[in-house]
């Protein structure tokens, strides 16, 4: 078995990466966006206790499978860039506040030229747990290898932009479920943050301002 892994192609591994990291959200979107689930209601999805705790352990699952995968072929975290340390809060900081701005600009605009933008909702009896666990796992679980890996493989074989495209072009698919507002954040954050990455190689803020964003975005709906 460690044989055969370790005799793959970088372009088989990208395709195992990506397809096992995303292949479940991307095929749910898919069917959330054939079946216009969101026209039928007045949120473009609700999200509930379950479906976090769902995602989590999806998502700790994958992390774990995906980590031997790599390992075996090689891939260690220090290749994603340095470890955390307290100077990356601050660009986290600013990661964060810029992906906001950003979305309340191309709100204002798509509202202005008449686009419906439904919100999300929340089921009643989400608690902080729920929120701050599935925030920190999916910040950590997505900027890793939508972004950070992503980047990494593409960058040196494609260059600069396509890689940053296909990275924010990844994120957008699998985050379709949420409708056009959901949208609206998830082009300027993607842009921003494959695009800083690119240009620093650190991962750990991201990190953080991905944590931040869903904290935000959650604790809002509550």
């Amino acid at each position: 078995m460690l044989h055969w892994i370790r005799s793959l192609s970088l372009r088989s591994e990208f395709v195992v990466v990506i397809g096992l990291a995303f292949g479940w959200a991307l095929l749910s979107s898919l069917q959330s966006v054939l079946s216009g689930a969101s026209a039928q209601t007045d949120a473009a999805f609700t999200f509930s206790a379950a479906a976090l705790w769902s995602v989590l352990i999806i998502e700790l699952t994958v992390l774990a499978m995906l980590g031997w995968f790599l390992r075996a072929r090689g891939w260690a975290l220090s290749h994603f860039g340095p470890p955390p340390q307290r100077h990356d809060v601050l660009p986290g900081l600013v990661l964060m506040a810029a992906s906001i701005v950003a979305y309340q600009v191309l709100a204002v605009l798509a509202l202005s030229g008449g686009v419906e933008l439904k919100p999300a909702a929340m089921s009643p009896g989400v608690g902080w747990t729920a929120i701050l666990a599935a925030s920190a796992v999916n910040g950590f679980y997505e900027e890793i290898f939508v972004c950070a890996y992503v980047i990494v493989v593409l960058r040196e074989r494609w260059g600069l932009w396509p890689a940053i495209h296909v990275s924010t072009a990844i994120r957008v698919a699998y985050h379709l479920y949420q409708g056009s507002t959901g949208v609206l954040g998830i082009v300027p954050m993607g842009l921003i943050f494959a695009g800083w990455y690119a240009r620093t190689g650190r991962l750990w803020p991201l990190v953080l301002a991905h944590f931040a964003l869903d904290v935000i975005g959650l604790a809002a709906l509550a």
